[in-house]
């Protein structure tokens, strides 16, 4: 007990000069860490888009199932499946693209991939610019194959859905 007065005030000025120091260094930026699954179906996706732009029907081929379908936002009771798909991937000017903003959730030998998909087009392309995609792969065998693909412009008219609060993100579009 004759020591407490001595460990009392080395225990209450060592939480604030700890303090101090860290108010006194300058913040540090966090940058977010990839995981592993986001590693490889950025491959996988960055692949299959490759392939549509290099007209590579052997990597389409082999990266798409069988049963394979598209499902928009525009048309979502009429899905587009895979040969029509294809052929209409196809038809279209090579343009660039960029996958970011993804997210990968496990689910055994299911895999979903949700992504904002940038797309480099003009102004007078009927292609939106940015879109939201929510693909299901399925593993078959040791490989990854693309089941399903949902879609919606993730620009158009800047609207929400239930259950989202976009009050802290700028919604304004950039010029």
């Amino acid at each position: 007990m004759k020591n407490f007065p001595l460990l009392l005030a080395l225990l209450l000025t060592t939480p604030l000069s700890g303090f101090a120091q860290q108010t006194a260094a300058p913040l540090q930026r966090t940058i977010p860490s990839v995981t592993r699954t986001v590693q490889i179906f950025s491959t996988l996706e960055n692949e299959l888009n490759d392939a549509v732009q290099q007209r590579n029907n052997g990597v389409i081929d082999k990266r798409l199932a069988d049963d394979y379908e598209l499902r928009t936002a525009a048309a979502p009771g009429r899905p587009t499946p895979r040969a029509e798909w294809i052929a209409s991937a196809l038809k279209q000017a090579p343009f660039a693209s960029q996958v970011q903003q993804m997210a990968v959730h496990e689910y055994g030998n299911v895999m979903i991939v949700s992504f904002l998909w940038s797309l480099d087009v003009d102004a007078a392309s009927p292609l939106a610019k940015n879109i939201f995609v929510v693909d299901t792969w399925k593993q078959v065998e040791s490989d990854w194959k693309l089941a399903t693909r949902y879609v919606a412009p993730a620009d158009a008219q800047q609207k929400t859905v239930p259950g989202v609060d976009l009050s802290g993100i700028n919604t304004k579009k950039k010029i």
